[in-house]
């Protein structure tokens, strides 16, 4: 799919002298980041380096449930953890499943505590396990994921679907 942007660059005021000039034109292209002008000076193209190639984000999906019921699934479980070391087990247990190709996990995060008056959701690794998706190494790895039925865990736990390895 092309995307085309098209500018006018002439000012009508000064006719007679923009039709002794030469279009001015410029073409952007989405993707390999390219650009081209051509006026007087006929520069040649100039070419960047391509963009890296970015991955998909990782989609929330709703029925992800459904293909637990069939399907063999691992369980990981963050109680107890550090933030940090929550989020460096996380992703060496990742690494390992999708060169394995394990492709459903079951991600057991907590809710936390409850203190009184406070919201009920306060666990901090369950509050940082959707933006640990958002990174380009989960979102290489990762294709979906989901907040758990309550016979997984419920609320305290996520489902999660691996991307097959290329």
């Amino acid at each position: 799919m092309s995307h085309k942007i098209k500018f006018n660059l002439s000012n009508h005021k000064n006719k007679k002298q923009l039709e002794d000039q030469p279009n001015e034109k410029i073409s952007i292209s989405i993707g390999l980041a390219t650009v081209s002008t051509n006026n007087d000076d006929k520069l040649e193209n100039q070419k960047l380096k391509p963009k890296k190639k970015l991955t998909k984000a990782v989609l929330l999906d709703n029925n992800l449930y459904k293909q637990f019921k069939n399907n063999q699934f691992s369980k990981i479980d963050l109680h107890g953890l550090t933030v940090d070391h929550a989020h460096q087990k996380l992703n060496q247990y990742f690494k390992i499943n999708y060169l394995k190709k394990n492709l459903f996990h079951i991600i057991v995060t907590g809710l936390g505590n409850k203190a009184k008056g406070e919201e009920f959701f306060t666990g901090k690794i369950r509050k940082q396990f959707p933006f640990w998706l958002d990174t380009e190494k989960f979102q290489f790895m990762i294709k979906s994921y989901s907040p758990c039925k309550i016979q997984h865990g419920g609320l305290g736990a996520f489902y999660v679907k691996l991307k097959t390895k290329e």
